[in-house]
């Protein structure tokens, strides 16, 4: 699921979510706009019962309520927001596709610019989904959407919207890799322990002192649309897949209904020729995915896949194991060894399940 996309929803309507009422509601729409207003009530329904049951999580409401522009206060809440969906497979599903209703068309944003000196107008901002971002020679001294102002080393002017550009949500910092999870475990299949998985790919690159080295971006119940739509907006260096494969046909995904949606070797393999210059390796952590590894393995550096079924233990070793070692700033090749041995340093006689391809050049 999008955090990043989750917390730009709600941070600017938690004070008006935490104080629900008529003169509230009324007021956020307007200061918002009804559409996001809405489904931000949709998330918080779902969200409240288990923030308020968790005493950091609701603290950390309160104080980014009292707040909403702290980035610092952001931070928090946005880590605890993680650590309860992890826990909540099935929330995490159920907001997910909440914040996918209405969102074919893709992220907008709305650029900002400033009449200065000359009737010039000069483009010094961005805005999506509520937040601010992209200024250049100016100062934000409020980001309600709707409610925008801005200082600047230009005269002071006023502030207009014009047609909105799609502003993709990448890590802009040098030397920052990007690892995408996409998860998918859809109705009718064996559940799978994949918020397990991804809170230990976190937990590993969290712990090393290389940590402002990684971000990481996650999308769960993935469809296909969302596959290609991770790939624009976060601009991965790492794609990590975890859930179903089924051999020669395919990857295993959702559909709009949380069901069953095959996506072809073919598909995948035309997918990752359009991404192939900005993705070094491709992890797809899903039984029979050798097929699939070999395909994209064309146009990636390095792709690992499995050769047989693998169990969820291993699964999660080898994940362990890999990113371990790339957090510790090691190679693909040696994540990927640190990856086998990790299961069998585990004792489960699966190390021999994952491959590893790589681009013939």
């Amino acid at each position: 699921m999008d955090i990043v996309g989750l917390m730009g929803l709600l941070s600017p309507c938690l004070p008006f979510l935490l104080k629900l009422g008529e003169k509230s509601a009324e007021s956020a729409a307007n200061k918002i706009g009804e559409d996001t207003w809405n489904k931000a009530q949709k998330i918080w329904e779902k969200l409240q019962p288990q923030v308020e049951a968790k005493e950091d999580a609701k603290i950390a409401a309160q104080q980014l309520e009292a707040k909403p522009e702290s980035k610092a206060r952001k931070d928090v809440f946005q880590e605890e927001l993680e650590t309860l969906l992890q826990e909540n497979p099935s929330l995490a599903e159920a907001i997910a596709q909440i914040l996918k209703e209405g969102s074919s068309n893709g992220n907008s944003g709305s650029r900002v610019t400033q009449n200065v000196a000359g009737n010039h107008n000069q483009t010094i901002g961005t805005v999506s989904r509520g937040e601010v971002s992209a200024v250049s020679g100016g100062q934000v001294f409020k980001d309600f959407q709707g409610s925008i102002t801005f200082g600047s080393q230009f005269n002071q002017g006023e502030v207009a919207e014009t047609p909105p550009p799609t502003i993709p949500a990448t890590n802009t910092q040098k030397n920052v890799k990007t690892i995408l999870i996409l998860a998918a475990n859809p109705v009718g299949t064996s559940q799978l322990r994949l918020s397990e998985e991804v809170r230990e790919i976190q937990s590993r690159l969290k712990r090393t002192h290389r940590q402002d080295a990684f971000t990481i971006q996650q999308q769960w119940a993935v469809r296909p649309r969302d596959v290609y739509q991770a790939l624009l907006d976060c601009k991965p260096q790492i794609v990590h897949f975890s859930g179903h494969g089924s051999g020669a046909d395919g990857l295993v995904l959702e559909d709009d209904a949380g069901e069953v949606q095959l996506v072809s070797t073919e598909a995948l393999f035309n997918l990752f020729e359009l991404f192939g210059p900005q993705i070094e390796c491709v992890v797809l952590n899903a039984c029979y995915s050798e097929v699939q590894a070999k395909a994209i393995a064309k146009h990636i550096p390095y792709v690992i896949g499995m050769n047989k079924a693998v169990g969820d233990k291993a699964a999660i070793e080898f994940a362990i194991g890999f990113y371990e070692a790339i957090a510790s700033g090691e190679s693909i090749e040696f994540a990927y060894k640190l990856g086998c041995t990790a299961i069998q340093m585990a004792g489960i006689p699966e190390h021999l399940t994952p491959i590893i391809e790589r681009k013939i050049i």
